[in-house]
């Protein structure tokens, strides 16, 4: 089993706080905590945790999705245990869920690393919950101890959702973006993307794929410009996922979407089968609060592997990132397309193979001619 997380680690020393309430877990990145724990369900935002703890834990009630889940899906819970995001507007997102979900006086558990703004969070909580108190500290991690103090009659996703418009060439319509809490550059688009979108091609056919799509920005301005483009949207983030289908759904397009922490676990996806023609995205290099760069390191070490031959990676990032160098190993090549003091836009193009010319075949050693033997005089 993998070592837990340092927010995990305090909440199994200060177990004994939780009683036998049975807990629904919101976020929570390691599956080895129900051991030690009541739980009567979680809450999945991230694909790569969910995916863990459908692998280890299969008996214990999951949903996946930026819409919590109901007291159906998991009847027995009466406590919420949240790892606190880095992003406040998240935290405060996810607090309006259960207040929807748990009645008046509900204990709700938060732990998160002191570096993620835990530390700070009591400034931001709603006088919807009760003011928290610190219940422990340690492994870097602090837990604090809330109560709900006045119930949400209703949640609505849709309340939550913020709309910008992204205007691409001049000829197009301005795109419609819409983001929730949490979705990378909320509530717009980061300088980054915009950099990559001012260099892409016009792509008029084929396969295309968003890696990290966000709130979707990268593939629905050229599904925009040429609307019979076939683009799957891949990201770790429900919150993401959500957010990009409502970019679809606001500018009539379709796509598909993929809930994946990398494409080897995207593998099967049915969009998948025949390789893409395109690849766009701004790899994350964080995940959570820590730097870390092995999500670009893994999609560029295998995204030639997804790429038709003589298909394209179009890639956009930091300029201290090392991905010209990954990206030289996968490919043979990279070609830095644009950059100014921030970011660089990456290119590469899977070589097409060509067949080596053959060579003629040598006779059957039977039907080999022998030279006749010179007769010596003596």
């Amino acid at each position: 089993m993998q070592a837990l997380q340092p927010p995990s680690q305090l909440v199994l020393r200060q177990q004994q706080q939780f009683g036998q309430q049975p807990l629904l877990l919101v976020n929570a990145p390691d599956a080895g905590v129900v051991s030690e724990l009541n739980v009567a369900g979680v809450w999945h935002l991230h694909a790569g945790y969910a995916a863990q703890w459908q692998a280890q834990q299969p008996h214990v009630a999951q949903h996946f999705g930026a819409q919590p889940p109901s007291l159906t899906d998991v009847p027995a819970a009466a406590a919420a245990l949240v790892w606190l995001p880095k992003e406040k507007a998240l935290s405060l997102f996810l607090l309006d869920a259960l207040r929807a979900l748990f009645p008046v006086g509900t204990d709700i558990w938060l732990v998160g690393e002191n570096r993620g703004g835990i530390k700070s969070i009591h400034k931001n909580l709603p006088a919807s919950v009760t003011a928290a108190h610190k219940v422990a500290n340690g492994n870097h991690s602090l837990l604090l101890h809330c109560q709900i103090s006045e119930p949400l009659a209703q949640f609505e996703l849709a309340d939550y959702l913020v709309y910008t418009d992204y205007q691409g060439a001049a000829e197009q319509a301005p795109l419609t973006l819409a983001s929730l809490p949490g979705v990378f550059a909320f509530p717009s688009i980061d300088e980054g993307s915009a950099m990559l979108l001012q260099h892409l091609p016009r792509i008029s056919h084929g396969r295309v794929l968003d890696f990290a799509c966000g709130h979707g920005v990268l593939g629905a301005v050229l599904q925009q410009a040429q609307p019979q483009l076939e683009v799957s949207y891949l990201d770790v983030s429900a919150m993401a996922l959500a957010a990009c289908a409502e970019t679809l759904r606001s500018n009539q397009l379709q796509g598909h979407l993929i809930a994946a922490d990398s494409l080897t676990a995207a593998n099967k996806e049915p969009s998948f089968k025949h390789g893409f023609n395109y690849v766009v995205s701004h790899p994350p290099f964080h995940t959570g609060t820590a730097t870390d760069y092995s999500i670009g390191q893994q999609f560029l070490q295998q995204v030639n592997q997804h790429l038709c031959q003589g298909g394209e990676l179009w890639v956009v990032a930091n300029r201290f990132l090392p991905w010209p160098e990954l990206i030289e190993q996968a490919f043979g090549h990279c070609e830095r397309v644009a950059h100014d003091n921030k970011f660089a836009v990456y290119k590469a193009i899977k070589s097409v193979r060509r067949a080596s010319p053959s060579k003629p075949k040598s006779a059957p050693a039977a039907s080999r001619q022998r030279k006749p033997r010179q007769r010596q005089w003596q």
